[in-house]
Protein backbone atom coordinates (compact mmCIF):
# COMPACT_ATOMS: atom_id res chain seq x y z
CA UNK A 1 0.00 0.00 0.00
CA UNK A 2 1.04 3.69 -1.37
CA UNK A 3 1.68 6.40 1.69
CA UNK A 4 -0.77 8.46 -0.19
CA UNK A 5 -3.33 5.62 -0.17
CA UNK A 6 -3.73 5.75 3.20
CA UNK A 7 -6.80 8.01 4.05
CA UNK A 8 -8.71 6.11 0.81
CA UNK A 9 -7.89 3.02 2.16
CA UNK A 10 -9.44 4.15 5.35
CA UNK A 11 -12.49 6.09 4.07
CA UNK A 12 -13.22 2.77 1.98
CA UNK A 13 -12.88 0.64 4.71
CA UNK A 14 -15.57 2.54 6.92
CA UNK A 15 -17.90 4.31 4.27
CA UNK A 16 -20.90 2.26 5.08
CA UNK A 17 -20.06 2.92 9.04
CA UNK A 18 -19.88 6.47 7.98
CA UNK A 19 -23.02 6.13 5.81
CA UNK A 20 -25.09 4.69 8.68
CA UNK A 21 -23.94 7.42 10.82
CA UNK A 22 -24.96 10.23 8.49
CA UNK A 23 -28.53 8.81 7.64
CA UNK A 24 -29.53 8.32 11.36
CA UNK A 25 -28.42 11.70 12.61
CA UNK A 26 -30.00 12.73 8.82
CA UNK A 27 -30.29 16.86 8.42
CA UNK A 28 -29.77 19.36 11.44
CA UNK A 29 -32.96 21.87 10.15
CA UNK A 30 -35.36 21.57 13.20
CA UNK A 31 -34.54 22.31 16.37
CA UNK A 32 -35.21 18.72 18.04
CA UNK A 33 -32.49 18.12 15.67
CA UNK A 34 -30.02 19.50 16.71
CA UNK A 35 -30.48 18.83 19.98
CA UNK A 36 -30.26 15.18 19.92
CA UNK A 37 -26.89 15.98 17.73
CA UNK A 38 -25.70 17.50 19.98
CA UNK A 39 -26.40 15.62 22.97
CA UNK A 40 -25.17 12.14 21.48
CA UNK A 41 -22.44 13.88 19.58
CA UNK A 42 -21.07 15.52 22.69
CA UNK A 43 -21.37 11.75 24.60
CA UNK A 44 -19.44 10.46 21.72
CA UNK A 45 -16.85 12.91 21.77
CA UNK A 46 -16.03 12.46 25.13
CA UNK A 47 -15.64 8.79 25.11
CA UNK A 48 -13.46 9.34 22.58
CA UNK A 49 -11.30 12.17 23.26
CA UNK A 50 -10.80 10.91 27.04
CA UNK A 51 -9.43 7.50 25.16
CA UNK A 52 -6.73 9.10 22.96
CA UNK A 53 -5.68 11.16 26.20
CA UNK A 54 -4.87 7.89 27.86
CA UNK A 55 -2.28 7.58 24.77
CA UNK A 56 0.99 7.86 25.49
CA UNK A 57 2.06 10.42 22.67
CA UNK A 58 4.02 8.90 19.97
CA UNK A 59 7.11 10.68 18.46
CA UNK A 60 5.95 10.60 14.86
CA UNK A 61 3.00 12.47 16.00
CA UNK A 62 5.07 15.61 18.18
CA UNK A 63 3.86 19.03 17.07
CA UNK A 64 0.56 18.18 15.94
CA UNK A 65 -3.40 17.75 18.41
CA UNK A 66 -5.98 16.74 16.89
CA UNK A 67 -8.84 19.03 18.09
CA UNK A 68 -10.73 19.17 21.41
CA UNK A 69 -14.02 19.63 21.00
CA UNK A 70 -15.43 18.60 24.44
CA UNK A 71 -15.31 21.38 26.45
CA UNK A 72 -16.99 23.75 23.95
CA UNK A 73 -20.03 21.30 23.20
CA UNK A 74 -20.28 21.20 26.99
CA UNK A 75 -20.74 24.88 26.83
CA UNK A 76 -23.17 24.58 23.73
CA UNK A 77 -25.52 21.91 25.88
CA UNK A 78 -25.12 24.35 28.44
CA UNK A 79 -26.66 26.85 26.36
CA UNK A 80 -29.91 24.85 25.10
CA UNK A 81 -30.24 23.81 28.99
CA UNK A 82 -29.39 19.94 28.07
CA UNK A 83 -27.15 17.25 29.34
CA UNK A 84 -25.25 14.13 27.40
CA UNK A 85 -26.14 11.09 27.56
CA UNK A 86 -23.74 8.69 29.31
CA UNK A 87 -21.59 5.92 27.47
CA UNK A 88 -19.26 3.19 28.34
CA UNK A 89 -15.87 3.91 27.84
CA UNK A 90 -14.07 3.87 24.84
CA UNK A 91 -11.46 1.79 25.24
CA UNK A 92 -7.95 3.77 24.16
CA UNK A 93 -6.12 2.89 20.72
CA UNK A 94 -3.03 -0.03 21.69
CA UNK A 95 -1.03 0.54 19.00
CA UNK A 96 -0.17 3.80 17.08
CA UNK A 97 -1.60 2.30 13.69
CA UNK A 98 -5.41 1.99 15.93
CA UNK A 99 -4.42 5.84 17.29
CA UNK A 100 -4.19 6.98 13.77
CA UNK A 101 -7.72 5.23 12.97
CA UNK A 102 -9.17 6.91 15.95
CA UNK A 103 -7.87 10.32 14.98
CA UNK A 104 -8.81 9.98 11.54
CA UNK A 105 -12.31 9.85 12.51
CA UNK A 106 -12.07 12.54 15.06
CA UNK A 107 -10.50 15.09 12.39
CA UNK A 108 -12.46 13.69 9.27
CA UNK A 109 -15.33 14.69 11.21
CA UNK A 110 -14.08 18.40 10.35
CA UNK A 111 -14.89 17.73 6.95
CA UNK A 112 -18.93 18.40 7.63
CA UNK A 113 -18.32 20.88 10.13
CA UNK A 114 -18.70 23.21 7.57
CA UNK A 115 -22.15 21.77 6.39
CA UNK A 116 -23.60 21.49 9.99
CA UNK A 117 -22.33 25.00 10.78
CA UNK A 118 -24.74 26.45 7.71
CA UNK A 119 -27.59 24.36 8.73
CA UNK A 120 -27.29 25.39 12.81
CA UNK A 121 -26.91 28.98 11.81
CA UNK A 122 -29.94 28.55 9.90
CA UNK A 123 -31.57 27.49 13.72
CA UNK A 124 -29.49 30.79 15.51
CA UNK A 125 -26.71 28.37 17.13
CA UNK A 126 -23.72 30.26 15.93
CA UNK A 127 -20.05 30.41 17.50
CA UNK A 128 -21.44 32.36 20.51
CA UNK A 129 -24.58 30.65 21.78
CA UNK A 130 -25.18 26.76 20.86
CA UNK A 131 -22.56 26.24 18.27
CA UNK A 132 -19.39 26.86 19.59
CA UNK A 133 -17.86 23.64 18.56
CA UNK A 134 -18.82 23.79 15.03
CA UNK A 135 -16.86 26.99 15.71
CA UNK A 136 -14.04 25.71 16.83
CA UNK A 137 -14.06 22.72 13.83
CA UNK A 138 -13.95 25.09 10.95
CA UNK A 139 -11.88 27.63 12.57
CA UNK A 140 -8.80 25.21 11.93
CA UNK A 141 -8.89 23.68 8.57
CA UNK A 142 -5.65 22.86 8.26
CA UNK A 143 -5.58 20.91 11.02
CA UNK A 144 -6.72 18.01 8.72
CA UNK A 145 -4.23 18.39 6.05
CA UNK A 146 -1.42 18.38 8.82
CA UNK A 147 -2.93 15.05 10.29
CA UNK A 148 -2.91 13.82 6.48
CA UNK A 149 0.42 14.25 5.87
CA UNK A 150 1.57 12.83 9.32
CA UNK A 151 -1.08 9.37 8.45
CA UNK A 152 0.99 9.29 4.97
CA UNK A 153 4.27 9.72 7.06
CA UNK A 154 3.91 7.65 9.58
CA UNK A 155 6.35 4.82 10.06
CA UNK A 156 4.59 2.27 12.29
CA UNK A 157 1.47 1.06 10.02
CA UNK A 158 -0.57 -1.63 10.11
CA UNK A 159 -3.47 -0.75 8.06
CA UNK A 160 -5.75 -3.06 9.45
CA UNK A 161 -5.39 -2.30 13.18
CA UNK A 162 -5.77 1.20 11.30
CA UNK A 163 -8.98 0.58 9.62
CA UNK A 164 -10.35 -1.84 13.04
CA UNK A 165 -10.25 1.14 15.39
CA UNK A 166 -11.43 3.81 12.83
CA UNK A 167 -14.54 1.11 12.57
CA UNK A 168 -15.06 0.73 16.16
CA UNK A 169 -15.04 4.39 16.93
CA UNK A 170 -17.59 5.13 13.97
CA UNK A 171 -19.73 2.43 15.73
CA UNK A 172 -19.31 3.95 19.03
CA UNK A 173 -20.42 7.18 17.73
CA UNK A 174 -23.73 5.04 16.03
CA UNK A 175 -24.39 3.62 19.83
CA UNK A 176 -24.15 7.40 20.97
CA UNK A 177 -27.12 8.34 18.86
CA UNK A 178 -29.17 5.16 19.32
CA UNK A 179 -28.61 5.63 23.44
CA UNK A 180 -29.41 9.00 23.17
CA UNK A 181 -32.87 8.27 20.78
CA UNK A 182 -33.41 4.96 23.92
CA UNK A 183 -33.63 7.59 26.50
CA UNK A 184 -36.40 9.99 24.23
CA UNK A 185 -38.45 7.11 23.27
CA UNK A 186 -41.81 7.53 24.56
CA UNK A 187 -43.96 4.15 25.44
CA UNK A 188 -46.75 3.50 22.73
CA UNK A 189 -49.95 2.28 24.28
Amino acid sequence: MTQSSRRFFLRDKTESDHTELDQLIGPLTSEPAYRRYLKSLTAFRMGAEQAVSMVKWPESLSGWAPVSLTVMMQADLKDLQETHTLLPAFSPPASIPALLGVLYVLEGSSLGARFLARQVAALGYTQDFGARHLAIQTASPDNWQHFLRLLDTASEWDAEAAADAAHSLFRYAIAAVRHTDSLTETPHG
